[in-house]
């Protein structure tokens, strides 16, 4: 599937301003997002596993917006963010991350560090689609 990068940043997990950097691009980001729109948050460019620097891209379906990005037909397994009872925040999306890090450190998902991706609905439906072998 193609989509299209509006901005990216380069990040790692565990270092001190991942926030302020994610927060900032998902800022700068937003303007050129209509409302309604389906925005994917890839992953990719990984340096090694979850530990180690990778690029996060903010990305849309529509050509005109920007660069191309091809997400492979590979086998994604999927991750549905559960919003917590007074509804859906970036804290829901960080939780599913760590179950995500947590079944990798115990041998259950055997990732494959190619593009992972976050797809945000309209509907404020959110996934994480990790590619597994």
């Amino acid at each position: 599937m193609k989509i299209y990068e509006l901005d990216s940043v380069r990040a790692n997990n565990f270092s001190e301003d991942v926030g302020q950097k994610i927060g900032y691009l998902w800022q700068q980001t937003m303007t050129k997002i209509e409302p309604g729109e389906v925005v994917y948050a890839v992953y990719h460019e990984y340096a090694g596993d979850f530990t180690a620097d990778y690029t996060l891209s903010l990305a849309v379906e529509k050509a005109e917006k920007g660069k191309e990005l091809v997400l492979d037909d590979g086998t994604y397994k999927a991750f549905p963010v559960v919003p917590s009872s007074t509804g859906f925040s970036q804290d829901n999306v960080l939780q599913a991350w760590q179950e995500i890090w947590a079944l990798e450190k115990a041998g259950k998902l055997k990732r494959r560090y190619e593009k992972d991706f976050e797809k945000y609905e309209a509907d404020d439906q959110v996934c994480i689609y990790i590619s597994v072998y």
